[in-house]
């Protein structure tokens, strides 16, 4: 049917129809007229459907119900009485995203399939769970997701806290950057309610009520205060019958349900802010305070303004040719400089922050940010610059590569930054009409203005200066225990006899399986729907002396991707951690041709990317065989090509490897960088540490993790003395990065591009030295230890445990990817999650003989290892019907057969060439999968047995429960 404003069709009301040529769409904005809800319908050709449902959601204190509601709704709900239909989907659909979101003013519930059936079902269960949630009549939803009391098996049975929310929060907020970002928000917006913590702060999260909790529900999630986004190819008219009599004709709007987002009244003069984070007791606090200016810069509906002021933070602030970043960085305020523009808000917000400094550099400062800020407006900003800048964004939206995410997902998400406070859905997907507003705002003098207008002049700000607080953490935990004990003994015997009832009660709902006629209701599709033949890529390939070619042919719309991997399989242990940080510095020293910042500049100028890695591709089916690349990824439109092999010439036989200054400032920032983030990246070391125990490949990537971190540490403390000696490992590391001996050179491009593409890879590669490491053995590396505790600051801990099956004599099977999923979303979703209260946990079976179990965010540690330790009986004894085994056979292969795009289909050619997978294994594995019984699983048993039997383990996690549980551990790391 032809739309045309105007139009009604099942209860809606065509508003506005925009043509988007740039996403070759055509957007439709409606409103249903009997409930008042919105829609917006982005028509184009992709299959890849999206639906999202948002609400506006402002928080009114700190308990976190809005996050907490995000978590509850998809607990069961009238349709759908589960514990957990959420779970149930993940486990059986095929869908391309699923997921929900709570930011600070809005609360977002995306899914996401390819198949028609598959989506039509994702979408009557998120829709069911919005608006008929079973959350009023179960308050043990509230319990599970939110909080609740219980009594600690420790001791004389201390009361605690325990819910998933206030166990995630109590993890975020064992980041510095967190907590920096509360108190800004606290700061800037002490009347509205950004300035309340709408994740919940783990202080307050015990505040919240069941009747509050039901209440919040009952007056924001009404289509009346809904935002519905359609994306893809679909029957439009069927969507909007079902949409109208399924659910939104039974809710008349009220006209009297008004949610706005009040505007904060701009101050008139800065305000600061004093903080603190806590380190270990003992620990040197020089160089680890955080300084930040905060500007509240407009409205998210000026989206004219909002881009050239993204546009502005990412000239100022990223990369290695930004002024505002080199100056700070320059006057030795900090070791590392960043920026960020929060555009998803009403009230968006400006950062400039400065980590690795100290309290007294705070008045510098705003010294050096306000006298860089009124030369670049005086001055003018350097034209190239910008077009730098504008040259990258752009290459980004035509492109429009997400990774794993659906583009329709992305661009949804976008849209609701400006759609919900009332604003125009279509002006982030005009992009020709916004490149043409920036690139014409350079002549004007646009920035600058912006600069002395937004930055400089305008008094609605906020300096925060954040400190190391040595024993915090400790004390704050001291006297937490002390109220929880007061709390206690406040409770006659029938109050404690409640606690635990409830908490037993809980417990034994959460053990308790769903009844055969709930699992029922959750829509599956069969395994016939399920496409049997392996998506396996087949490139073209050919040999050429110690040169392998790979060619992938794909539309790439006149991009080129290029891929080298450089062997340096042969590079000794002890040159290891200096490979690593070869690859931070490259591109970030000048050449004999351009300075680091110009490197920089051409980049974003000519290309979309370029990232240099080390990476070890583990043979298919032996994680104890490998070879070591150094490889180079590069994307670039077919007219700049040259331009790219200019930059890598350069950088590969003329960097300035020997500037002294320049290394130190780079091992500062990289040191910085860890010291920030080493909590929020502690799975990953976990699970590289855990594996170097039993894996030779894990014990190379390990180098990139803890190992390369002490390695840094100790560099930073001696760097006077040992850097001659670094310089001198960096220039014999170069010739053995980029060579002219074994190598996989690898392109993905338009047919008709592809003759000359690989004339300039040959031309470049032809100019290289040779390489003493490539083509040679892997060296032998010893474990670093084994069963380790890695103390932070962090409340939360990682806990792994795992080992090699091949050790054991079993072999790999597909089975083993359903069993995955089995555990992910069954036995340790129950066990870890739910009655734990972590974040997340998971497992991993790899076809290389590796396997490990892990929680993430986790409060325990002792109950998660015993909970890993009971699996193997839990799979002797495992029973699923046929239909629970095609929900977890359709749930895996959703995770297998991830749309890719052009970059991802070139890394898994890259892959399987350089694992040496075969297709008929790949099709076996398969096959296996969309084949597996309950007997297959239960056939694990043995395997997961035996290999938890050699008690491999790692945690990474907060110091006091380490050490509490000190007696399972060889050694005891501080991180």
């Amino acid at each position: 049917m032809e739309l045309s404003v105007g139009t009604k069709l099942h209860g809606f009301t065509v508003q506005k129809i925009t043509a988007l040529p740039d996403i070759e769409a055509a957007a439709y904005e409606m409103i249903h007229d009997a409930s008042g809800a919105h829609l917006f319908y982005l028509g184009c050709a992709d299959d890849n459907k999206v639906f999202t449902i948002g609400f506006r959601t402002p928080s009114q204190d700190d308990t976190g119900v809005a996050h907490i509601t995000e978590h509850s709704v998809l607990c069961g709900s009238r349709k759908y009485r589960l514990k957990e239909p959420f779970v149930e989907l993940v486990k059986g659909s095929l869908n391309t995203f699923l997921n929900a979101m709570t930011y600070t003013d809005k609360t977002v519930y995306p899914v996401a399939s390819r198949n028609d059936k598959d989506f039509r079902n994702l979408v009557d269960v998120y829709l069911d769970a919005v608006f008929y949630p079973l959350i009023g009549e179960n308050p043990f939803t509230l319990r599970q997701e939110g909080w609740h009391y219980e009594l600690g098996k420790e001791g004389d049975k201390p009361l605690i806290y325990n819910g998933v929310v206030y166990n995630e929060m109590k993890g975020v907020y064992s980041s510095p950057d967190a907590i920096e970002e509360h108190e800004v928000m606290k700061a800037l917006f002490p009347d509205s309610p950004y300035r309340f913590e709408s994740g919940g702060l783990p202080s307050a999260i015990p505040q919240l009520t069941q009747e509050g909790f039901v209440a919040f529900h009952k007056k924001y999630y009404s289509p009346e205060n809904a935002y519905i986004y359609l994306y893809g190819n679909m029957d439009l008219e069927d969507y909007l019958s079902y949409l109208d009599g399924d659910y939104l004709s039974h809710f008349p709007k009220t006209g009297k349900l008004k949610v706005e987002i009040p505007l904060q009244v701009p101050f008139d003069q800065t305000r600061e802010v004093k903080a603190s984070y806590p380190v270990p007791e003992g620990d040197d606090t020089a160089h680890k305070t955080y300084l930040s200016m905060n500007i509240v810069v407009g409205s998210a509906l000026d989206q004219k303004r909002i881009m050239a002021l993204k546009l502005l933070t990412h000239v100022l602030l990223d990369g290695n040719n930004a002024p505002l970043r080199l100056a700070l960085l320059r006057a030795g305020i900090g070791s590392d400089v960043s920026g960020s523009l929060n555009g998803s808000q009403l009230q968006p917000v400006f950062s400039v922050e400065v980590s690795g400094s100290d309290p007294d550099k705070e008045d510098q400062f705003v010294k050096v940010l306000y006298r860089t800020l009124q030369e670049l407006s005086r001055n003018g900003i350097p034209r190239r610059l910008l077009e730098a800048e504008l040259n990258s964004e752009e290459f980004k939206m035509r492109e429009a590569d997400f990774n794993i995410y659906p583009k329709g997902l992305i661009y949804g998400l976008n849209v609701m930054e400006t759609w919900l406070y009332g604003g125009d859905p279509t002006a982030c997907l005009r992009f020709t009409d916004c490149l043409d507003f920036l690139r014409s705002a350079i002549d004007k003098g646009y920035y600058e203005q912006l600069i002395e207008t937004v930055l400089l002049d305008n008094t609605h700000k906020c300096l925060v200066t954040l400190t190391p607080e040595p024993g915090k953490e400790a004390r704050d935990a001291a006297q937490f225990a002390q109220e929880m004990a007061e709390k206690k003994r406040k409770m006659d015997a029938s109050q404690l006899q409640e606690v635990e009832t409830i908490a037993d009660e809980l417990h034994a709902r959460q053990a308790a399986p769903d009844t055969p006629e709930a699992l029922a209701s959750i829509p599956l599709l069969q395994r016939s729907d399920i496409t049997r033949k392996n998506d396996f890529e087949h490139p073209q390939v050919t040999q050429e002396g110690k040169h392998t070619r790979l060619v992938l042919h794909q539309f790439t719309n006149k991009i080129a991707y290029f891929d080298w991997c450089f062997d340096l399989t042969g590079v000794p242990e002890d040159l290891l951690c200096y490979a690593y940080l070869l690859t931070d510095v490259l591109g970030k020293v000048d050449t004999d041709d351009y300075s680091y910042e110009e490197l920089t500049t051409l980049a974003d100028l000519y290309l979309g990317g370029l990232n240099f890695e080390v990476k070890p591709y583990t043979c298919y089916n032996d994680t104890n065989t490998y070879r070591n690349v150094f490889k180079v990824s590069a994307k670039v439109l077919e007219k700049n090509e040259d331009k790219l092999f200019e930059i890598l010439s350069s950088i590969a036989l003329r960097s300035h490897l020997d500037d002294k200054k320049r290394l130190k400032e780079i091992v500062s920032e990289v040191k910085t960088d860890w010291d920030n983030n080493f909590f929020a990246r502690g799975m990953t070391v976990a699970t590289l540490r855990l594996m170097s125990y039993f894996s030779k490949s894990a014990r190379s990537m390990e180098h990139d993790q803890l190992t390369y971190y002490q390695f840094l540490q100790d560099l930073w403390a001696h760097f006077e003395e040992r850097v001659d000696q670094v310089i001198e490992k960096l220039q014999q590391l170069l010739p053995a990065f980029f060579h002219q001996d074994e190598q996989l050179q690898s392109l993905s491009c338009d047919k008709e591009m592809e003759k000359e593409a690989l004339e300039k890879m040959a031309a470049f590669t032809e100019q290289l030295p040779h390489s003493p490491y490539a083509g040679q053995p892997m060296p032998q590396l010893e474990a670093p230890g084994k069963d380790e505790g890695i103390t932070t600051s962090g409340k939360v801990q990682y806990v792994l445990a795992g080992g090699n099956f091949h050790d054991h004599g079993y072999h790999y099977t597909g089975a083993m990817k359903v069993l995955e999923t089995i555990l992910r979303y069954g036995y340790l979703w129950t066990k870890i999650r739910v009655q734990g209260g972590a974040y997340g946990a998971g497992t991993r079976f790899d076809p290389s003989g590796t396997f490990y179990l892990s929680s993430y965010r986790d409060p325990k540690l002792a109950e998660s290892l015993q909970a890993y330790r009971d699996l193997p009986a839990y799979l002797e004894k495992f029973q699923a019907s046929d239909r629970e085994m095609t929900k977890y056979v359709i749930g895996t292969i959703s995770l297998v057969d991830t749309p890719l795009t052009p970059a991802m289909h070139l890394e898994k050619a890259i892959t399987a060439r350089l694992k040496g997978t075969p297709e008929t294994v790949a099709q076996k594995k398969r096959d296996q999968i969309i084949d597996c019984t309950a007997d297959d699983i239960r056939a694990l048993a043995p395997l997961v047995k035996d290999t938890l039997s050699d008690g491999y383990l790692c945690v990474v996690g907060g110091e006091g429960k380490i050490q509490e549980n000190k007696e399972l551990f060889e050694k005891i790391i501080k991180a």
